[in-house]
């Protein structure tokens, strides 16, 4: 699972040139290194300058960020590559945004468009459009740039706090914000020098942030929560190369078993530093795959089996009815094109003939198996159907594709990430991993990789990942950084076996 979402970030980090007047000016660039726990990895440049827009005075900034991850332990890299043009009106309000960002192989262009309401429309490569109406409700809806100066009008004392929603443009939705303002503060920034700003601390879609305004109204310093930080710098070192990069996203696991598909019911425990709190959610939540305590330090969690009930295996297929809550999840979206005439065809074949739903997504699930080879593709988080055409991926491409196809089929389906379990007889891990749901009168996850209708007990869910969501606030950034391991207490079989590990606390003896 490709787990660092790096767009998203990078339009909270770099917020655009304020002054207290919209006075004209010379085009101004500021420069900045990107690095990710400890290791540079991009840089980023904004400049900024007198424009017009739909006839009227506007500012314009033309940002380009390049971000090269080099993972340490197996030498692979994914480039990532963006050019943004954003036009502001003279109180800093956005107009209107183009967003271009060259991530391997694919090409996704995102334009936000400001009016009574906000159009975001988000294409992938050649893909239809997908398009995105957001309507404002009471809370102030702002940009990252008018949200600093709507703040800078305030005391700016410590404790000064702007709360506002703000528009994520890849996820498409509204999300609230928080910012609160520290005070001054000298930092020593890598280069040695000293820098002086206001700190403000953020929290944005649950995300934490701490940022260190200049007193020309540009960011000095940013860090996020995920590990990822910038700070300014007078120059793009050139030729640029990335550091590698440290991410552990396998853990070996304190036991081993060949039967990790049969695991009825797991207890974990892990520890975690806890960096929850106000607007800031706990690392794990209560829902169909585990309940969850808090610990002192870190957390328990009884992992569940989610097995194919009788009355889901049973479903007619096409499906009658569809519950409206669930509808959404049969509508293409940019990453997962079920509208596409190769996708849409495939799906026809794939379903002709299958009386159950359950049997339909069973040929889904071998077909995504035969058309994707495992394996690391050109691109970061390929769209179902850039995997299509490559005929490779992670999990995350076989799950998207998976959700292509069974939408295609009429069958309502979702993304789904989070940290999953997996073992032979001498080895066991865990590692960050995607999966998918499927409706079949219920929700059914679905794991491609393993040809799973229906799972057993071994996956910590963070998110759904579907236009509208926010990603798992953070939480699989989160657990990079902490660089969890999670240790396994109890399993039991659907067997009956069981196995228990010495001397470990039982946190579900009582229940």
């Amino acid at each position: 699972m490709k787990t660092l979402r790096f767009a998203p970030l990078l339009v909270l980090m770099l917020l655009a040139y304020a002054p207290a007047k919209a006075e004209p000016a010379q085009p101004r660039t500021f420069n900045y290194l990107i690095n990710f726990n400890g290791a540079i990895v991009g840089w980023a440049t904004s400049t900024l300058s007198d424009a017009v827009h739909n006839d009227k005075p506007a500012v314009l900034e033309k940002e380009k960020t390049y971000i090269a991850i080099k993972r340490s332990f197996d030498g692979a890299e994914f480039i990532i590559e963006s050019t943004t043009e954003t036009y502001y009106a003279p109180d800093w309000s956005e107009l209107h945004k183009v967003d271009v960002t060259v991530n391997g192989a694919q090409t996704t262009r995102i334009e936000t468009a400001w009016a009574e309401n906000i159009t975001i429309t988000k294409t992938v490569d050649k893909g239809k459009p997908q398009v995105t109406t957001l309507k404002r409700g009471e809370a102030p809806v702002y940009c990252t740039t008018q949200a600093w100066h709507v703040l800078k009008k305030g005391e700016m004392k410590a404790g000064t706090r702007l709360t506002f929603q703000s528009v994520e443009d890849d996820d498409g939705a509204l999300i609230d914000e928080v910012w609160t303002v520290t005070g001054r503060v000298k930092r020593k920034l890598a280069d040695g020098s000293v820098v002086e700003g206001t700190q403000i601390g953020m929290v944005h879609a649950g995300r934490a942030a701490t940022a260190i305004m200049g007193d020309d109204d540009m960011p000095l310093y940013y860090e996020a929560s995920s590990g990822f930080a910038m700070e300014r710098v007078k120059q793009i070192p050139d030729p640029f190369k990335p550091e590698p990069v440290a991410i552990r996203t396998v853990m070996k696991s304190n036991i081993a078993t060949s039967r990790y598909l049969d695991i009825a019911v797991m207890d974990i425990e892990l520890a975690f530093k806890h960096d929850d709190g106000e607007g800031i959610p706990p690392l794990f939540d209560e829902n169909a795959y585990h309940s969850v305590k808090r610990l002192d330090t870190g957390y328990a969690l009884r992992l569940r089996e989610r097995r194919l009930s009788d009355a889901a295996r049973a479903l007619a297929y096409p499906l009658a009815e569809v519950p409206d809550d669930v509808k959404a999840m049969l509508n293409a979206t940019a990453m997962c094109q079920s509208d596409d005439k190769d996708l849409a065809a495939e799906a026809l074949k794939l379903a002709k003939g299958r009386k159950t739903g359950a049997e339909v997504a069973r040929a889904i699930i071998g077909y995504v198996g035969k058309r994707l080879g495992f394996g690391t593709g050109d691109t970061g988080s390929a769209s179902a159907k850039q995997a299509w055409l490559e005929r490779k991926g992670d999990c995350t491409e076989h799950a998207a594709l998976f959700v292509a196809l069974a939408r295609a089929a009429g069958l309502p389906a979702r993304n789904v990430g989070g940290i999953v379990f997996i073992s032979d007889a001498q080895d066991g891990m865990w590692g960050y991993h995607a999966w998918a749901e499927v409706w079949l009168g219920e929700w059914v996850p679905v794991d491609t990789t393993v040809a799973e209708l229906g799972t057993g007990a071994r996956y910590l869910m963070f998110e759904y990942d579907e236009p509208g969501e926010t990603h798992g606030r953070g939480r699989s950034g989160r657990c990079l950084r902490q660089d969890i391991h999670p240790v396994i207490n109890h399993y039991k079989l659907n067997t009956g076996q069981e196995w228990k590990r010495h001397n470990a606390t039982d946190h579900w003896k009582a229940d």
